[in-house]
């Protein structure tokens, strides 16, 4: 059975279920789950994407899944380091292992996950191991590129350099880990160029709702990135605009000159940011990235698969959280 839309929440409950077994073999000594509680699979798009790539190329689903496991363990796992980086006390609906157990808690259960990821992702198969190894170097560049850039301004192709790595990274090793599992070296590039592009524009709408988004919706706090001095393209829109940049500069100004408790200047900027149309025209740009990775999809042999695969990625330009 091939892993479309029609299964996919089934597929999606056995990388649960698998990440749970995991994490339940862990010894309480070292880190009890039970204790503090957190979410290891959100909103599973690494696991979905891998899924839904697996699918269309006609892979294993079951090894699809052992890989799509692997994908969802790494990123909760730099999501738990990235909270720390940013005193982040709120993530998927619950409070932050960071919040919970400090900075160090945080790490070490952030680097046990990692090693777990690169076990499942030898259990799928022993060539994504290394491949793993990659995905995770070029995200920490890129986690270090955003850190370096903090408070001081981007360009817009800076800032879609630290989404393809910190992001990208990630979504690429998920399509070609699929492209591997199915046995089809000819669509390597294929599946690497979906996979980044994806993870890029994904970002790209993360960014945009951390301007427009709902807290309780997003599962995590809104206006963090601003008030963490980090340049996304919503933000840099409004910057380079004649007529809303000096605004917006005056009051990245305020924000950084006042105090964090008073978010009263993050407020302003993010209304206009939306106001403006800036928001608006991230999502815009996002949503062209996706346009032009359809007819990628469409090379994948598995035609129902390859529809689904399609479909996500349009909704993706759309999410609200």
């Amino acid at each position: 059975m091939q892993t479309t839309r029609h299964d996919l929440e089934e597929a999606l409950r056995g990388v649960n279920a698998d990440i749970s077994a995991s994490l339940a073999g862990i010894a309480p000594e070292f880190f009890d789950f039970n204790k503090h509680p957190f979410s290891f699979l959100g909103k599973a798009a690494r696991a979905r994407f891998t899924l839904l790539a697996a699918g269309a190329l006609g892979a294993d689903p079951g090894r699809a899944g052992k890989a799509a496991a692997a994908a969802e363990l790494t990123h909760t796992a730099s999501l738990l380091h990235d909270d720390c980086l940013d005193t982040a006390r709120y993530r998927r609906g619950l409070p932050t292992l960071y919040d919970q157990l400090g900075v160090n808690g945080a790490i070490l259960v952030g680097d046990l996950l990692i090693a777990i990821a690169f076990d499942k992702a030898g259990a799928a198969a022993p060539e994504l191991q290394g491949e793993l190894v990659r995905a995770v170097r070029h995200m920490t560049e890129g986690a270090l590129l955003e850190e370096n850039s903090r408070g001081k301004n981007m360009t817009a192709a800076e800032a879609e350099r630290v989404a393809a790595l910190k992001t990208g990274a990630l979504f690429r090793w998920c399509g070609l880990a699929a492209c591997h599992l199915a046995g089809k070296p000819a669509l390597l590039e294929t599946c690497a160029r979906l996979g980044e592009g994806a993870g890029a524009a994904f970002q790209a709408i993360d960014d945009v709702l951390d301007f427009e988004g709902d807290a309780g919706a997003c599962g995590k706090e809104t206006l963090k990135d601003i008030r963490e001095g980090k340049f996304t393209l919503p933000l840099i829109l409004a910057l380079n605009d004649a007529a809303a940049g000096p605004r917006a500069g005056k009051l990245l100004a305020a924000m950084q000159a006042g105090a964090a408790a008073d978010l009263a200047p993050a407020m302003e900027l993010a209304e206009l940011v939306r106001a403006g149309g800036f928001a608006a025209a991230a999502r815009k740009a996002a949503a062209e990235k996706i346009n032009a990775l359809l007819p990628l999809a469409d090379r994948l042999p598995v035609v129902e698969g390859a529809a689904a695969l399609k479909d996500f990625l349009t909704a993706m330009a759309h999410r609200t959280a």
